[in-house]
C-alpha cells in the first residue's frame, strides 16, 4: 500500500539516512518534504498534509512536541525518531505510533511503518485509540502511564478493569495492587473489547479467559480468578454469555 510523508529532523545526516532508508525498503511512501526546524516543519505539515510523519524530538529551542500543538487538529500517524530515551513517556501521551532511538534499525523501522500503513488501510485515524494505550507493543503487550513512568503489562494477564469516574484501576495477574490510571473506562472498552475483553457491567471489563465461574441472577455475577465477585448489568448479560461460549 503506498503512503505519503514528511520527515522532521534538524540533522542533515539523519534525514538523508531516513529518506535512503525508506527508498530502498519502502518504495511505496512516498517522502513530500523534509524540513529542520519546527517552524518550516508547521508549514511543511500544513501544506503538504502527509499521513506519516517521522518527527526527531530535540529541534534546536523547539521540540517536536511543540509542532505537535501548533499542527493540530491534523493528526499524522507519529513515528518518532529521537536519541534520547527520556521522552517515550510523553511520545505515548501525544498518540506516537511509534517510538525509535537513533541510529535507526532498518528492520525497527520496517516494523514502525507496517504499523502505520496497517492503520491508515483499515481507516484508524490518530485519536481512536486512547493516548494510554497508543503503543501496543509486541506480544501482545501495552504500555499503560503511571504515576512513576510506565507499566508494561501482557494483555493476558489483565484480569479486570474497575472505574471510579475519570480513573481506572487495572487489577493484573501477579500484582498486588492495580495500576492506578487516570482515564475513563471507556477508554479501555473501546480499546480491549476486540482482545478478548468483555463489558459486564459500567464499572467494570473483564477478561473473559480469568472468569473462574458465573453466578446466575437478575444480571447475576461472575467469579474472577483471583476471588473478587463483580455485578453483572441486565443490560450486558448478554454480552458475556456470548463471550463464555467462545471460551
Amino acid at each position: 500500500m503506498k503512503a505519503t510523508a514528511c520527515i522532521i529532523d534538524d540533522e542533515i545526516h539523519c534525514r538523508s539516512t531516513l529518506h535512503e532508508i525508506l527508498s530502498e525498503r519502502h518504495p511505496g511512501i512516498e517522502c513530500l518534504g523534509s524540513a529542520d526546524n519546527v517552524a518550516d516543519g508547521i508549514a511543511l505539515v500544513k501544506s503538504k498534509r502527509p499521513e506519516i510523519l517521522f518527527l526527531d524530538i530535540e529541534l534546536g529551542r523547539m521540540t517536536g512536541f511543540d509542532l505537535l500543538k501548533a499542527i493540530a487538529p491534523l493528526r499524522p500517524h507519529v513515528i518518532f525518531t529521537t536519541a534520547h530515551e527520556g521522552y517515550a513517556v510523553r511520545a505515548i501521551r501525544f498518540n506516537a505510533l511509534d517510538y525509535l532511538l537513533k541510529p535507526v534499525v532498518p528492520e525497527e523501522l520496517d516494523e514502525a511503518v507496517l504499523k502505520a500503513i496497517g492503520e491508515i488501510s483499515n481507516g484508524h485515524r490518530v485519536g481512536d485509540m486512547p493516548s494510554l494505550l497508543g503503543t501496543m507493543m509486541s506480544d501482545r503487550q501495552i504500555a499503560l502511564p503511571v504515576s512513576n513512568g510506565l507499566a508494561v503489562v501482557h494483555l493476558d494477564d489483565i484480569m479486570y478493569c474497575s472505574s471510579d469516574n475519570n480513573y481506572t484501576e487495572v487489577f493484573a495477574r501477579g500484582e498486588k495492587k492495580p495500576y492506578v490510571i487516570s482515564r475513563p473506562l471507556s477508554e479501555f472498552d473501546s480499546f480491549l473489547v476486540p482482545q478478548g475483553f468483555v463489558r459486564i457491567h459500567q464499572s467494570h471489563l473483564v477478561h473473559r479467559k480469568h472468569i473462574k465461574r458465573y453466578v446466575k441472577g437478575e444480571g447475576g455475577e461472575v467469579i474472577m480468578m483471583d476471588g473478587r465477585n463483580l455485578p453483572v448489568s441486565r443490560r450486558q448479560k448478554a454480552d458475556l454469555m456470548e463471550a463464555l461460549e467462545k471460551l
